[in-house]
Formats: structure tokens, C-alpha cells, sequence
């Protein structure tokens, strides 16, 4: 037992909300306080970003229909420098990026998921589905 004491639980938060608009807020806060009680602030702003993003697609999928749940969870790589957030709802439709017009404001999430993530993706699940977008800490020379 005491050598697991010392090891790093890479599960940082994980929890469900209901699949209504309200659902991003209260997502992003709680990613931006886990971030920040595991010493990864300065992925906060991203992440929020990003988790924002994926919730409001998620909510879309469920259709505004607040039986249904939206999972979120955050995770530490094994690395330690980088986070995944998940984001899982009913739908079994993979997500896809659109090509939205100059002039159209929605269409542009996953384009903007893509840009602050240095790799993102979605896989099956039994009910439903996961999107997931990996965020590392920049190290530079």
C-alpha cells in the first residue's frame, strides 16, 4: 500500500451533466479548478476553451434534452506535462469538422478544438461516444 501512496492518479475530475446550454459553463469552471489544483493552470485557458466546445457539441447531439447526460473527464498523460479532455455523450455519430462560409458564425468549434489541442479524435463507446483532445505543456528553447 504505501507504494501507491506516491503514485500520481491520472484521473484528475471526472463528472456528468445534464445535456442543456448550461452545461458548458458549468464544465468549463470545473475544469479550470482542477486545473488549477493540480498545479496545470496555465493549460486552463485552452482547456476551457476546448471543453467549452466539446460540451456544446455534445449538447447539441442530446438534443437539448436534459434526461440525457454529458460525461467529462479530465486526465493527466503519462508524461505528466500534458492533459486529455473527454467528453462523452449518446450520440453514436462521429463528430465532423465543417467548412463553414466567411460570414457564418457556428461551424467553427472543432476547427477551434483542432487549433489549441495537439491532437484530438473520437472513438465508440457502448452508448454513445467519446471526443477526446489532447493539450501538452509548450516547451520551448
Amino acid at each position: 500500500m504505501a507504494g501507491t501512496a506516491a503514485e500520481i492518479d491520472p484521473q484528475l475530475i471526472a463528472f456528468t451533466l445534464p445535456g442543456i446550454p448550461e452545461s458548458a459553463r458549468i464544465a468549463r469552471l470545473r475544469i479550470r479548478a482542477a486545473l488549477g489544483f493540480h498545479d496545470l493552470g496555465h493549460l486552463a485557458d485552452d482547456a476551457e476553451i476546448i471543453t467549452s466546445e466539446l460540451v456544446t457539441n455534445a449538447v447539441q447531439h442530446a438534443g437539448c434534452d436534459d434526461t440525457e447526460t454529458i460525461g467529462v473527464t479530465l486526465t493527466r498523460t503519462r508524461d505528466q506535462d500534458s492533459v486529455i479532455v473527454i467528453v462523452s455523450d449518446s450520440s453514436p455519430h462521429g463528430p465532423v469538422i465543417r467548412a463553414p462560409s466567411a460570414d457564418s458564425e457556428p461551424g467553427r468549434g472543432l476547427q477551434i478544438v483542432a487549433s489549441l489541442s495537439v491532437h484530438w479524435g473520437w472513438h465508440p463507446q457502448p452508448r454513445g461516444k467519446a471526443v477526446y483532445a489532447i493539450l501538452a505543456t509548450e516547451t520551448g528553447a
